[in-house]
């Protein structure tokens, strides 16, 4: 009889355990995986795994899940089948059924008009003569202590060079105009040559931002900042004018024209397109940026992506948390800018009128 009772309580314990180790688990997304074909399976995978999650707002999904699932992603990488949705806290059968119909039937929040953003997003007015001849794009992201550049290729959109460079000032010395045009020179001599120069559109008053407009410290760094940009953009057109009028002599009466090189980028655009703007204050780019690198490590065929190199996502890795933030904000410019003005990419242009660029 005690050896029954032992029995008994022996195999009620090993139920328990066995029922308290499947409970947690919801096995809702292998019934949906047998409502959906091979083909139907493989467009809701590749919307799901976009490297910009925030594509997701386009269907049937709560903001709150699309957050959760970005959070999943940076963690455990793409879904690898639609089962794995299970995984990602928030999803309920329903909740997952809606999202994956929504995608089959396309996106519900798409606007058939307004395909165009509003307002002029560059400045100057970039031709179409000089998008065909160019070759190669250098973008510039320019802080008061660093300097930040990507370059592209144009014809395959493939990064060849990423780099952050730091700009040191000695303490108590006061800087004169000159001290920041040296350091401006010595930035411009770093830079690659390019066809096409990118920066932000500055701000066009040096007054600081919340409770303190006017505090003088701030002014003046602001002022110094505004210095050396504008130092920076004259040497760029400078050696890019001598170097196209050193190849071309015939032309002598173009000589006195400025061709311009370097294009000013409506500064909201990056933050909008990428969700890094949060109310009127940036957040970091470093999750986003691990985020895209997964998915920009193989060439596209049709430029629907950007590709670069391990060498270079290996660098972006390496880097303390201040220079990758940098590294981060010159990226999503330059991808930014490749996708609006250089490629035409509907599905990023309509993603900006949906929110109200």
């Amino acid at each position: 009889m005690l050896f029954n009772l032992a029995k008994t309580s022996t195999k009620s314990a090993l139920c328990l355990s066995c029922r308290m180790s499947i409970v947690p688990r919801k096995y809702f997304s292998e019934g949906l995986d047998s409502k959906y074909n091979d083909t139907e399976k493989e467009k809701i995978l590749q919307v799901i795994n976009n490297p910009d999650s925030s594509s997701l707002a386009s269907y049937e999904v709560s903001k709150s899940n699309i957050k959760k699932f970005a959070q999943w992603k940076t963690s455990n990488g793409e879904l690898k089948s639609l089962s794995d949705l299970e995984y990602v806290e928030g999803f309920s059968e329903r909740s997952a059924k809606k999202l994956f119909n929504s995608i089959l039937t396309g996106p519900s929040k798409e606007k058939k008009a307004g395909t165009k953003i509003k307002g002029q997003i560059l400045h100057p007015h970039l031709s179409e003569n000089v998008i065909k001849e160019c070759n190669t794009v250098l973008s510039l992201y320019i802080t008061v202590n660093s300097v930040s550049w990507t370059l592209i290729d144009k014809n395959n959109y493939e990064v060849q060079d990423w780099r952050y460079h730091g700009i040191d000032y000695p303490e108590g010395k006061k800087f004169q105009i000159t001290d920041i045009l040296d350091i401006a020179w010595r930035v411009t001599q770093q830079l690659p040559a390019a066809d096409i120069y990118v920066m932000k559109a500055e701000a066009t008053s040096l007054r600081a931002a919340g409770s303190d407009p006017n505090n003088p410290k701030v002014l003046a760094v602001n002022l110094q900042k505004a210095q050396m940009v504008a130092m920076i953009i004259a040497l760029i057109n400078a050696r890019s004018n001598g170097m196209e009028q050193s190849c071309d002599d015939e032309n002598e009466n173009e000589g006195d024209s400025l061709k311009q090189k370097v294009y000013f980028l409506r500064p909201t655009l990056p933050y909008r397109l990428y969700g890094t703007l949060v109310g009127n204050e940036r957040v970091s780019t470093d999750q986003l940026v691990e985020m895209l690198l997964r998915d920009l490590s193989e060439k596209s065929p049709k430029n629907s992506h950007a590709y670069i190199p391990e060498s270079l996502q290996s660098m972006f890795r390496s880097q303390k948390d201040l220079e990758k933030d940098m590294l981060g904000h010159c990226l999503l410019l330059s991808l930014t800018f490749m996708d609006l003005c250089i490629y035409k990419n509907q599905e990023r242009i309509a993603k900006l009128v949906r929110r109200g660029e």
